[in-house]
């Protein structure tokens, strides 16, 4: 049913404006077979690489039906990116497969489909989706949901009037997001640099030993998920960092582990507090020389550790594997503090300007929502 808004806009079912229908059920080939098979993998932050896209078997009438066109919508309705969309611009003559869903406008003349896509991108938009999905074993959406969705329709020149104005916002909000992760990589690699200036030079009385010349390293102990406790006392650190909490402690005061296996595999931590080191995790050892822990640290994680560890999908190191690491470290303890010193300086720094560059593409990222939901209610009507 056709609604009047207090914009003088109308609302209208997705169904009652565009035809909606499920994908092509074929397998994948990358020979030259046929059109190409578009499927959800393909369609990577916004964009598809048609030269990748693979092709598919099919005959003439069901090529028809599941032909992709200029302008035409597909989602996703199925997994993770349930309810994405990809607005068609341009495509070769290229099919979709079953787990997306097209939409096509019935009318050209009253809907453009980069404003209905635009819309696609709003809380509005997005809260149908969730409410949709709520209830579902298989974390889907479906025709019928989509083709219930409300979306409000102005006048054609408005609905391209409103575009312009977001195609122009959306660029500057892109070209600010960008400059801000520049901002936020340069921060990281400012403090790398002067890391890595710091040991590329040794002076006088430093030493270069092999890692298994100055201690060894001693895994954690088992635990099971079962053996863990909600709201428990201490950390449980693991091959993916804290993975819960323990009403015991096996490590306390100042320690320096090290990542076996998983995510965090070659990552190395310096930590003051009582903790239980799973077998995922080594706790630095035996020392021969003396060592500040947080110099250490410093120093391990500039050897990236993790290039030591077998396997790739799972990564696992071992203790023998990092025995001939090379270290250079100075003999003196009160040289290695006066290095920690000004690290940790930059590293506040740094963190503090991180801070301030996530804030800001999280500003951004509102921005964005805020200016879509201004389009989407009207309040971009009037003049500037």
């Amino acid at each position: 049913m056709t609604k009047k808004t207090n914009h003088n806009w109308q609302t209208k079912k997705l169904g009652e404006v565009s035809k909606i229908n499920y994908g092509y059920t074929e397998k994948a080939s990358f020979k030259g077979i046929g059109p190409k098979f578009l499927r959800i993998t393909d369609i990577q932050d916004n964009c598809v690489d048609w030269e990748t896209v693979p092709f598919c078997k099919i005959g003439k009438n069901a090529l028809y039906k599941y032909l992709l066109s200029e302008g035409d919508i597909v989602f996703a309705r199925t997994g993770a990116t349930t309810g994405k969309s990809f607005l068609l611009t341009n495509p070769p003559l290229a099919v979709f497969a079953s787990y997306l869903i097209k939409l096509r406008i019935l009318d050209l003349e009253i809907l453009a489909p980069e404003f209905l896509f635009l819309f696609f991108q709003t809380k509005t938009y997005w809260d149908k989706i969730e409410t949709g999905l709520s209830g579902s074993a298989q974390g889907g959406f479906n025709a019928t949901k989509l083709a219930e969705i409300s979306v409000p329709l102005p006048p054609l020149s408005e609905q391209q009037r409103i575009v312009a104005i977001l195609d122009e916002a959306f660029a500057a909000i892109t070209t600010a997001k960008e400059n801000a992760e520049k901002n936020l990589q340069n921060a990281r690699e400012l403090f790398e640099s002067y890391l890595q200036s710091v040991f590329a030079n040794p002076g006088d009385g430093w030493e270069e030993k092999t890692l298994g010349e100055c201690f060894k390293l001693k895994s954690g102990d088992n635990i099971t998920s079962k053996m863990m406790i909600e709201n428990g006392k201490y950390p449980v650190y693991g091959g993916n960092g804290i993975a819960g909490m323990y009403n015991k402690f096996n490590l306390s005061g100042s320690n320096v582990i090290v990542g076996r296996v998983g995510a965090l595999c070659g990552n190395v931590r310096h930590i003051e507090e009582a903790i239980w080191l799973t077998d995922n995790g080594f706790k630095i050892t035996d020392c021969k020389y003396d060592f500040d822990n947080a110099f250490l640290a410093y120093l391990l994680n500039l050897k990236n550790l993790r290039n030591y560890a077998r396997q790739a999908a799972q990564p696992v190191i071992s203790n023998s594997s990092l025995e001939e690491v090379l270290l250079q470290f100075p003999k003196s303890l009160k040289d290695q503090k006066s290095i920690v010193t000004k690290l940790d300086a930059l590293s506040a720094e740094t963190k503090k300007l991180e801070a301030i560059y996530r804030q800001k593409l999280a500003d951004l990222d509102e921005l964005k929502k805020s200016v879509l939901q201004k389009a989407f209610t009207g309040q971009l009507t009037m003049e500037n």
